[in-house]
C-alpha cells in the first residue's frame, strides 16, 4: 500500500482531478454513462455489421468460379429476339470458354407444381436443367446422372412443403408437359448467393421440353485448374463482337460489389452511433464548466498564490481525461461482449471477431477518451482565464 501510495504521489494532478470528481458523484456518473453508449455504440455497430457481412459473404463460397451469361434484349426490336439462347449459341459458348462447364438453363414461371397431397406450391420456380449434379449436391436422395422421369427439389420448397425423395409431385408447364415426376433428390441450401434461386426451384430434365429455348447459361470452371476470367472473356468476345448481346456477370463481382456496398452501409451506421459521443462530449462540457463555476474562489486562490494558467488548464482536462478513460474501460468490455453474441447468432463463433470489427472497438475507444479530453479544454482554458482579483474581490 505504501509503495502505491509513493506512486500515486508521482502524479498530484491526477490525485486533485479524482477528489475534485468526487465531489459531484452525480454529475461525473452521468458523464461516464454518455461516454460508455458512445464507445458501446460504435464498437457494437461495427463488430455487429462485420458479423453479418460475415455471414452474408458465406453464401458466395463454392461460387467463386462461376459467372452467369444472359441474352441483353434491345426493346426496339422484334419483340421475341434476343430474349433466348437456342442450341447453336450453347455449342459456340462451349467452344469460346474452353474447358469450362457450361449448363443451358430452361426457366418458367408460368408453371404449377402440386404436393403429393394435392396442394398447389405458389413459390416454385421451374427450371430445366441438363444435369444437377454437376452444379449441386444434395442433402437428400441422388441426383441421377441421366435423368428423364424424376425432378429435383430445392431445400426451402421441400422444408415448407414436406417433401422427402420418392415422393410423387406433378409438374404442369403452360404448352409444354403436365406430368408427374418422382422426387429424386432434395438440394443442400444455397443461399442468396445462387444464380438459379435453387433453394425456390424444382428442377426437371430438359428433354421435357421440346426445343427448348434457354433463358439463362451457368459457366462454372474448377479454380483450382482454369480461370472463370478467361471463359468469360471468350464468350463476350465470341458473342459482342458487333454489338452487347450478351451480359456475363462473374459471381465473385457480385460478391465485390456486395461488400463494398455494405461497408458503406456499416460506415453510415457508425457515424449514427458517434452521435452519442458527441452528447457525451457535451455532457463532459457541462460537467466541467460547472465544476468551474462552483471552484472559481478555489481557482482563484490557487491563481493568487502562483499557480500557473497550464496548471490549472491540466488540473481540470485530467478531469475529463478520467471521465473519459473510466467510460472507456467500461465500454469497451460491454462492447465486446455485445460482439461475441452477435458473433454466435450469426457466425456461430464468439470469438469470430475480423481485424476491421476489432478496428470499430478500437476507434470507439480512441473517440470515447479523444472526446473527453477536448471537452474539457475550453472550460478548463475559461477558469483558468479569469483573473484572482475578480474571483476574490
Amino acid at each position: 500500500m505504501n509503495r502505491l501510495r509513493r506512486i500515486v504521489a508521482q502524479f498530484p494532478t491526477l490525485v486533485l482531478a479524482r477528489r475534485n470528481l468526487s465531489r459531484a458523484t452525480a454529475r461525473s456518473t452521468l458523464a461516464v454513462v454518455a461516454v460508455v453508449i458512445g464507445v458501446v455504440a460504435i464498437g457494437t455497430i461495427g463488430t455487429g455489421g462485420e458479423a453479418f457481412k460475415q455471414d452474408q459473404l458465406d453464401a458466395y463460397e463454392g461460387f467463386g468460379g462461376t459467372a452467369t451469361v444472359d441474352p441483353v434484349f434491345y426493346p426496339d426490336e422484334n419483340e421475341t429476339a434476343g430474349r433466348h439462347f437456342d442450341d447453336g449459341d450453347i455449342d459456340r459458348m462451349r467452344q469460346a470458354s474452353g474447358s469450362a462447364t457450361v449448363l443451358p438453363v430452361v426457366q418458367r414461371w408460368d408453371a404449377v407444381v402440386q404436393t403429393p397431397s394435392g396442394e398447389a406450391i405458389v413459390t416454385a420456380q421451374i427450371q430445366g436443367l441438363g444435369n444437377p449434379g454437376s452444379f449441386y449436391d444434395a442433402q437428400a436422395g441422388t441426383i441421377p446422372e441421366n435423368w428423364r422421369e424424376s425432378v429435383v427439389v430445392g431445400s426451402r420448397i421441400a422444408e415448407n412443403n414436406d417433401i422427402q425423395p420418392g415422393d410423387q409431385v406433378t409438374v404442369t408447364v403452360n404448352g409444354s408437359f403436365d406430368q408427374s415426376f418422382r422426387v429424386a433428390a432434395v438440394l443442400e441450401p444455397q443461399g442468396f448467393a445462387d444464380q438459379l434461386m435453387a433453394d425456390r426451384a424444382v428442377f426437371v430434365p430438359l428433354a421435357q421440353f421440346e426445343d427448348p429455348e434457354y433463358d439463362r447459361v451457368i459457366v462454372s470452371v474448377d479454380s483450382r485448374t482454369a480461370s472463370i476470367d478467361d471463359a468469360a472473356q471468350g464468350i463476350e468476345s465470341e458473342f459482342n463482337t458487333r454489338r452487347r448481346n450478351v451480359d456475363v456477370e462473374k459471381v465473385q463481382e457480385q460478391r465485390e460489389q456486395f461488400e463494398q456496398l455494405f461497408g458503406t452501409i456499416n460506415q453510415f451506421l457508425i457515424g449514427v452511433g458517434s452521435i452519442s459521443l458527441l452528447v457525451a462530449a457535451v455532457t463532459i462540457a457541462n460537467t466541467m464548466l460547472m465544476s468551474a463555476i462552483e471552484r472559481e474562489r478555489e481557482i482563484g486562490v490557487m491563481r493568487a498564490v502562483g499557480y500557473p494558467k497550464t496548471a490549472v488548464v491540466s488540473l481540470l482536462v485530467a478531469e475529463s481525461a478520467i471521465l473519459g478513460l473510466i467510460g472507456t474501460a467500461i465500454g469497451v468490455p460491454i462492447a465486446l461482449f455485445l460482439g461475441m453474441v452477435l458473433n454466435q447468432l450469426l457466425v456461430g463463433s464468439p470469438l469470430a471477431f475480423t481485424t476491421t470489427g476489432l478496428q470499430y472497438v478500437t476507434i470507439g475507444a480512441v473517440f470515447g477518451i479523444g472526446t473527453s479530453i477536448l471537452a474539457g479544454v475550453y472550460p478548463a482554458w475559461k477558469a483558468a482565464n479569469k483573473r484572482p482579483v475578480e474571483v476574490l474581490g
